[in-house]
C-alpha cells in the first residue's frame, strides 16, 4: 500500500497535475487526481459513491456528498454541501470554516471530521490541495458572532469544543460521549442555518442523523426514541446546571428536542 502511494505521488509530481493528497484519521494515505469539472467528496452508500469516498465512516460523520470541488475559469472552488459536520479549510496554519464556497490555493488543506474518540477528541480527514497553477484567492471577511444575554451553549467548530455561557461566565463542557457530541454539533449547525435561533428537531430526523435510514441499519437492529433519549440524557448530565430541569437541551412534547446553542470561534 505504501509503495503504491509513493509511486502515485511521484506520478503527480512528475506530471504536475492538480491533485489531492489524502490522509485518513488513522494515518492511511493516497492521492486523487483532479481532472477538471466537478469532484464530489463524501461517504459511499448502497446507492453509489462520490468521486472521493472517505471510508470507513463507522460513526457516520461524513455526509453522502459532504463537499464539492469545482473547476471554473481556471480556478478551483470548494463548496460545503450543507454537511451536518461542516468543512474546514486550513491555510498557512490558520483554520476557518467554509460557509458556502471558497476558492482554493496551492497548499490549502480541507479538513473533514472523521472520528470522535471516546474522550471526545476529533480526528480529521486531511485533503491537501496540490495545484501547479498556484490559484490565488482574495481575502474575505468572516462574520463574527454576537453576544447573547440569556443562558446558552456555544460551539467552537475549529477547537471542537462546547461551552456553557451564563451571564459573563463561560465554562467548557467536558466529558461528552462521541454520540452526545455528534448530536450537539448537528443541532448547532441547524441553529446557524436558522440565523442563530434554536430549532425544534423532530425525533425521526435526529434518529436518522445518528444511525442513518432504516435500510442502512444492521440486520436485526432498530433504533427508536428510547435510544435517542438515552443520548439526550447523557448530554444533559454534562451541559445542564440541573439535568433534572433542563433549560439548554429542551424537550418539545410530541415533536423532539430543541438546543439553545450558537456557533462561536469561526462561524
Amino acid at each position: 500500500m505504501e509503495a503504491a502511494v509513493v509511486a502515485r505521488e511521484r506520478e503527480c509530481v512528475k506530471s504536475r497535475v492538480t491533485c489531492l493528497w489524502i490522509t485518513s484519521p488513522d494515518g492511511r494515505k493516497w492521492t486523487h487526481e483532479l481532472a477538471g469539472g466537478r469532484t464530489r467528496i463524501g461517504r459511499a452508500t448502497r446507492d453509489g459513491a462520490p468521486e472521493v469516498a472517505l471510508e470507513p465512516d463507522e460513526q457516520r460523520l461524513v455526509s453522502r456528498v459532504h463537499c464539492v470541488l469545482d473547476h471554473r475559469d481556471g480556478c478551483w472552488t470548494l463548496t460545503d454541501n450543507a454537511s451536518a459536520n461542516g468543512t474546514l479549510l486550513r491555510r498557512n496554519g490558520e483554520v476557518t470554516r467554509v460557509l458556502g464556497s471558497a476558492e482554493l490555493r496551492h497548499g490549502d488543506s480541507v479538513l473533514i471530521l472523521g472520528d470522535i474518540s471516546e474522550d471526545g477528541k476529533p480526528g480529521y480527514w486531511k485533503l491537501k490541495f496540490d495545484d501547479p497553477f498556484r490559484t490565488q484567492v482574495a481575502p474575505t471577511d468572516m462574520p463574527q458572532p454576537t453576544a447573547e444575554a440569556a443562558p446558552h451553549l456555544t460551539y467552537d467548530w475549529i477547537q471542537f469544543k462546547v461551552f456553557r455561557v451564563t451571564g459573563a461566565e463561560r465554562v467548557e463542557v467536558t466529558g461528552l460521549s462521541p454520540q452526545a457530541h455528534k448530536l450537539i454539533r448537528y443541532m448547532a449547525e441547524l441553529s446557524r442555518l436558522n440565523n442563530g435561533s434554536a430549532v425544534a428537531c423532530p425525533h425521526n430526523e435526529l434518529i436518522q442523523m445518528m444511525w442513518g435510514r432504516p435500510e442502512e441499519w444492521p440486520p436485526g437492529r432498530a433504533y427508536d426514541e428510547t435510544n435517542l433519549r438515552n443520548i439526550v440524557n447523557a448530554a444533559r448530565k454534562r451541559i445542564e446546571p440541573d439535568p433534572a430541569n433542563p433549560v439548554l437541551l429542551q424537550t418539545e412534547r410530541n415533536i423532539g428536542y430543541r438546543l439553545i446553542i450558537r456557533a462561536s470561534g469561526a462561524p
